[in-house]
């Protein structure tokens, strides 16, 4: 969905709010990004909010089918969904906040649902380094379906040194693509998700080939990639630009806006998951991978001659990483050679 700050910061003779405070100045081209990201003097702060979507859907359904809570993994999925994006400019997370609406009050008198939210968050926040500094619930009964959960959260974080900001000007033709892998399908592709569960005989209970169950799959938590990040440029790592392939699957390979091409010859092996679903949604390759991360959840693009010790980190972080190809000169696309895929910038509308 279009940030409406933005769009309003793009018509004519307008402007989207007050100055801001004195000593306070707007770094230009970040509203409406990843992250907003304003100049405080000694160091750049850095806002993003962020939503889950209906992901908590399929976490109501396999605890209505089985008794088990995965509340806590939908949890750590939102503060991953506002982490990883507040990273993509070189901040470090500082505190996060968190937004919990339902239908009725009643599910916060249910231990299940409330504990394993609160202990999830709290787990998740561990992981990215950041307080939880607070939040809101409400019932919205009439607006959200009963039994349904809305969640989402903001962030806040600090750039310092202020050489650490990531900008979409420094990617440069001869960089190269490390993807890092996910954890999963993280929180994208879902309501195709959900659609597929409805028509399978077992739903969420469907065995994948690799005797795993396909709902406790789909809600493995989303990996925060906030140590990893912080680690390659505290090594030194010379990044020019992140991507959080969420939404929009690969084709967020482009998302920065100069117009390059990005050449991928190396790609991770398609995950189970990816398989089945491909498989019993009759969905092709370009479907699949202009939706779904397909086993890589970040994407980081440096020089050629720091990519072996950016692996070393990855590795060290307990991720696999893959070299996976180089930004070249030439229209804005996404060529992923293996699959005999292109993604052409027309095929991305995201700002």
């Amino acid at each position: 969905m279009a940030d409406p700050a933005k769009i309003l910061a793009q018509q004519e003779g307008r402007k989207t709010s007050k100055n801001l405070p004195t000593g306070i100045k707007e770094v230009k081209g970040t509203r409406g990004e990843s992250a907003y990201v304003f100049d405080m003097g000694s160091m750049y702060g850095a806002l993003v909010q962020e939503g889950l979507g209906t992901k908590s859907l399929i976490t109501q359904s396999v605890y209505t089918e089985t008794g088990k809570s995965y509340f806590a993994a939908i949890a750590q999925d939102t503060v991953a969904a506002v982490i990883n994006d507040l990273i993509s400019v070189g901040a470090t997370p500082v505190v996060t906040n968190a937004y919990w609406s339902s239908s009725s009050y009643k599910w916060m008198g249910n231990n299940d649902v409330t504990g394993d939210l609160i202990r999830g968050w709290r787990e998740a926040c561990d992981k990215a380094g950041v307080v939880w500094g607070g939040g809101e619930t409400q019932s919205l009964k009439g607006i959200i379906n009963s039994g349904a959960l809305e969640l989402a959260g903001s962030a806040f974080g600090i750039i310092k040194p202020k050489t650490r900001l990531i900008k979409e000007e420094n990617i440069r033709e001869g960089d190269q693509v490390l993807l890092l892998e996910s954890s999963g399908v993280h929180a994208n592709g879902i309501s195709l998700i959900r659609q597929l569960a409805e028509q399978l005989k077992d739903g969420c209970q469907t065995k994948l080939a690799d005797g795993t169950l396909f709902g406790e799959t789909i809600l493995t938590p989303t990996h925060i990639y906030a140590h990893i990040i912080d680690e390659l440029l505290s090594q030194g790592i010379e990044i020019h630009y992140l991507s959080n392939i969420t939404g929009h699957g690969w084709r967020k390979i482009m998302r920065a806006t100069p117009a390059f091409t990005y050449l991928l010859d190396k790609i991770p092996e398609v995950p189970e998951v990816f398989k089945f679903i491909a498989k019993h949604t009759n969905s092709s390759d370009y479907e699949m991978y202009g939706n779904f991360n397909m086993g890589a959840g970040y994407a980081v693009y440096l020089p050629a001659e720091d990519v072996p010790r950016a692996q070393l980190i990855a590795k060290k972080n307990g991720l696999k990483s893959w070299a996976a190809g180089l930004v070249k000169s030439g229209p804005k696309q996404v060529i992923i050679k293996p699959k005999n895929l292109v993604f052409t910038a027309d095929s991305l509308n995201i700002r």
